[in-house]
């Protein structure tokens, strides 16, 4: 009974913070949800076993997408009006939205793969990381992907600094 009510809280924190990201207009406000919808899933992963990935979740969305967001929105907001966004609510999003929940749903419920049980036993730390950085495993996409990553946020940093008056751009 502790693990149902333990799920139904983290899941209902999780909803209603994601509803929350998607409609308020103030986007540091809307980066703030993303913080709160991003940690409580990784209770629920981490709930569900997955302590690896749980602190994955932690350590990607929340520390790094979350507060690499905040500090963006910091150093090239001038002004207040900048963080509100418009509500351009479109009858189209909303559609595709609806039709991607309605997918998902059927797809989950008719799975064959829900109904039988299996066992797994999932790696421990040790396991999941000598797999994860042997030369032969995911090291060098793992680190291309950081590579790309800080070209992404140098290339950003780079492309909304100020030019000075005068044409003098360093």
């Amino acid at each position: 009974m502790l693990n149902l009510t333990v799920f139904l809280v983290l899941s209902t924190i999780v909803i209603f913070s994601a509803i929350k990201m998607l409609s308020v207009r103030n986007v540091l406000h809307a980066t703030y949800w993303l913080l709160l919808t991003a940690i409580t899933a990784a209770g629920i992963i981490w709930f569900l076993g997955a302590e690896f990935i749980a602190i994955t979740q932690l350590l990607i969305y929340a520390g790094a997408v979350g507060i690499l967001t905040i500090f963006a929105l910091m150093v090239t907001v001038r002004t207040e009006g900048e963080l509100i966004r418009s509500r351009d609510l479109s009858l189209a999003a909303a559609i595709c939205a609806s039709a991607f929940f309605g997918l998902m749903a059927y797809a989950i419920t008719t799975s064959p793969s829900l109904m039988r049980v299996t066992e797994y036993d999932p790696p421990t730390f040790a396991e999941f990381g000598a797999t994860l950085f042997a030369l032969d495993g995911w090291v060098l996409p793992f680190e291309l992907v950081a590579l790309v990553l800080t070209v992404a946020l140098i290339a950003a940093v780079w492309w909304t600094r100020e030019v000075r008056k005068g044409g003098d751009e360093s």
